[in-house]
């Protein structure tokens, strides 16, 4: 039994990454991040005209066409030096040192999770969805 659901969660991580695989862009290293890793102040993921950026005072804004902001983490000005952090739960944090300014205030436990800037502009961490944007554009 243990063997069948393991084989079962396999199956389903492979069909994830493949369908994930469709909306990845060439330049996938550019518009993704993995578990553990950050973008500091001024990086940046882009995908198209889609970029989501740590900007140097602590918001965490995704663009489309450099000017116009999607969405936002509505941290301006609460921190210094901070990070947006893919954490290995799952979660995406904007951080000032230890103290937590923005959680995406979503948990799903030990897996591998990567957020990627998709192709149609919603910018979504998976493993299993888990949060998004919500800024797909037609």
């Amino acid at each position: 039994m243990a063997r069948a659901i393991q084989a079962i969660l396999v199956l389903t991580v492979v069909v994830a990454l493949t369908l994930t695989s469709v909306l990845i862009s060439v330049d996938a290293a550019d518009s993704m991040i993995t578990a553990g890793q950050s973008l500091g102040a001024d990086q940046y993921l882009q995908n198209g005209p889609y970029k989501f950026i740590m900007q140097s005072d602590c918001n965490l804004v995704l663009y489309v066409n450099q000017n116009t902001a999607l969405w936002s983490s509505k941290t301006n000005g609460a921190g210094t030096s901070c990070t947006a952090t893919l954490r290995n739960d799952g979660s995406l944090a904007v951080q000032s040192g230890t103290n937590i300014l923005w959680s995406s205030g979503t948990t799903g436990g030990t897996n591998s999770y990567w957020l990627i800037v998709q192709t149609d502009g919603n910018v979504v961490i998976y493993g299993s969805p888990l949060w998004a944007t919500g800024t797909v554009q037609s």
